[in-house]
């Protein structure tokens, strides 16, 4: 056979074969390393004092952020100028005192862990995480408003899940997921089942009617034997969902992927030891550095980042972790660690969350003391990147 006809042979062979081999995991090719910039010039403190921020940009384009204020709370505040400014707070949940009637004990119950979503008619709810104060008068639970004019008045709340009234064997943490067909999971940390141990498992409801109704027994998402998976939130690519979870199986807590299918959505639980079960991270931290409370999302442009606080190159103490920021193109092996707010070692940026800002922007947000005052409400602004 002639050399060119071999060569041509050759290269019809081969150029297919080598196109698989840079194809990543999940089958799509991966081609850029992705970082982000972040813009010290955006640095923002939105609000003067409060914890554990969640934001999301509305239909018509508005940015709305909801957070504790630190003394039971959940607040709601907007933004019509990309995060610039940002409009007076107003209360969106009020602790409560309540009272038992057969017993006539009470307890203060406190609002904490707020997460908003808003569905494809235009309504937004917001989830609370109700936490009694007193153990044994009244169940931590999870409840619900609705609001359906982007979020300046809200319906009265509704429980959608009760666990126990004692704190081991309570509930945390809800976030939202919407699906391709409009269905909308609600996954949280239960440690109800296991009244017996300090485990805890992931669980997840469903509602098909945009959050009117709810079904009544949770779907146990994952569950590592002896561990806490905790702090879900969820994305999907609309074939897989990806939930990244805090996983102390290192006895310091690290994030992980939980990886399930959009079609047939946790039909069996994650177990331990499954391969649907992964570290998120590319380069592993040490087992005795701290890296928890992960937030996961998926930007418009299909690229995913995910954020932690972290105690690596800082002291042992969890308390003073700061906010990290780790980016890739598929779902794992997450890189390019950034920090996005200079925190002093003696303070803190922590319960951080990610909003996607559109055409590679992103915003980081946290509540932090990095000014040395109290804790409050920062934002900055970042660019994605390719390398």
């Amino acid at each position: 056979m002639p050399y060119l006809e071999r060569l041509i042979l050759l290269l019809t062979f081969c150029l297919p074969l080598s196109s698989c081999l840079f194809k990543g995991r999940e089958g799509k090719e991966k081609k850029l390393n992705y970082f982000i910039e972040w813009d010290t010039t955006s640095l923002l403190r939105v609000v003067e004092e409060g914890v554990y921020p969640r934001s999301c940009r509305l239909k018509d384009g508005s940015l709305l952020l909801v957070y504790e204020n630190g003394r039971g709370d959940v607040f709601v505040t907007r933004s019509e100028d990309e995060g610039v400014s940002w409009s007076d707070p107003v209360v969106a949940y009020a602790k409560f005192e309540y009272v038992d009637s057969n017993s006539t004990t009470s307890t203060l119950v406190n609002c904490a862990n707020p997460e908003i979503v808003q569905l494809s008619n235009g309504d937004v709810l917001l989830a609370c995480n109700l936490r009694p104060v007193t153990e044994g008068v009244y169940p931590f639970s999870i409840a619900l408003k609705r609001s359906s004019d982007n979020g300046n008045t809200w319906s009265d709340e509704t429980i959608v899940y009760q666990a126990a009234s004692f704190f081991r064997d309570g509930c945390w943490e809800p976030s939202f997921l919407r699906l391709p067909d409009n269905s909308l999971h609600l996954y949280f940390a239960n440690e109800s089942p296991y009244s017996d141990s300090d485990e805890q498992e992931i669980s997840m409801l469903i509602s098909t009617d945009n959050g009117y109704t709810w079904s009544v027994n949770p779907v146990t998402v994952s569950f590592r034997r002896g561990h806490r998976d905790g702090m879900p939130v969820a994305v999907h690519d609309g074939t897989f969902i990806y939930v990244v979870v805090e996983d102390n199986l290192s006895g310091q807590f690290k994030p992980y992927i939980i990886k399930g299918t959009v079609n047939t959505p946790w039909s069996e639980a994650v177990m331990d030891g499954l391969p649907h079960r992964y570290s998120a991270l590319r380069n592993p931290l040490p087992d005795t550095v701290y890296a928890g409370a992960p937030y996961l999302l998926r930007t418009y442009e299909g690229v995913y980042v995910l954020s932690y606080q972290t105690t690596e190159g800082r002291s042992s103490d969890w308390k003073r972790s700061t906010m990290e920021v780790v980016v890739s193109d598929t779902p794992r092996e997450f890189g390019a660690p950034s920090r996005p707010f200079d925190v002093p070692l003696a303070r803190e940026a922590k319960w951080n969350s990610l909003v996607d800002l559109g055409d590679n922007r992103v915003a980081a947000i946290s509540s932090s003391n990095l000014d040395g005052k109290k804790v409050g409400i920062w934002m900055i602004k970042g660019k994605i990147k390719s390398r």
